[in-house]
């Protein structure tokens, strides 16, 4: 292991360990328009497996299609400390780090809540046209959940955020916020409240040249929302914010 690696990298390496790649994620996949209509919906088994000496996680994704076909998939495998990724210990992020006219600019957002996780993922093609992807995973097996009042209908909630910066993963002291729904983020941009809990907030298209953001929230329960927001300047990603709004305690 190379002695330029920071702790701040090793800490980022260790939350992947430890709170997400912990075995077999069990979810189903849906795809969406950009109206928010379900358009194709099937089932996938995400596995992980951390290598004896820590240093390496492999990955298999394991697809049960409505037919009844399935397909596996294999990815290379991850090695320590893997910058690309950053992980939180209830919320990670992945994707395109650069703005390059005429080219696929995608992401993913997840969060994990004890055995259960959700997923955003957004992908914008060269021909114009966008994809969207929600993932709800559970641990150790498929379960289906009771759905959730609208984020947007939750009101005086209390809030703190914790950022943390590209390639050198050095996460902030967290600090104190305050609620505001997704869509009064940017008005001008997409946003869809879909099924699991799970909102998006992007832009129409990704243009280079101007600052912009990427962000999701999954309403865990009537008291605890998580929102994670990837940050770009006119070219380039530059930080991953988690936030956590909770409803007050009523006196």
């Amino acid at each position: 292991m190379s002695s330029s690696i920071t702790d701040a990298q090793l800490q980022n390496w260790e939350n992947f360990c430890r709170h997400h790649a912990i075995g077999d994620w069990h979810g189903t996949w849906s795809i969406y328009d950009l109206e928010g209509k379900l358009i194709r919906q099937f089932q996938c088994i995400r596995s992980f497996q951390i290598s004896a000496d820590g240093n390496e996680i492999n990955h298999q994704n394991h697809y049960i299609y409505p037919d009844n076909t399935t397909k596996l998939e294999t990815f290379e495998p991850r090695r320590k400390p893997n910058k690309e990724a950053l992980f939180l210990e209830t919320s990670f992020s992945w994707g395109s780090i650069e703005v390059k006219p005429s080219s696929i600019f995608f992401f993913e957002i997840g969060f994990r809540n004890e055995d259960r996780r959700r997923s955003a993922v957004v992908r914008y093609n060269e021909d114009g046209t966008v994809d969207i992807l929600i993932i709800s995973e559970h641990l150790g097996s498929f379960s289906n959940e009771p759905p959730l009042p609208l984020a947007n209908q939750l009101n005086g909630w209390e809030g703190i955020a914790t950022s943390m910066t590209p390639n050198d993963c050095i996460v902030s002291p967290t600090q104190a916020i305050l609620w505001m729904p997704l869509e009064d983020l940017n008005k001008k941009y997409l946003t869809l409240h879909l099924q699991n809990g799970i909102s998006i907030s992007v832009p129409h298209q990704i243009e280079s040249g101007q600052n912009f953001f990427l962000a999701a929230e999954w309403l865990v329960n009537p008291t605890l929302l998580q929102r994670s927001i990837r940050h770009f300047d006119t070219s380039e990603f530059i930080s991953f914010t988690l936030e956590v709004f909770k409803r007050p305690l009523k006196g």
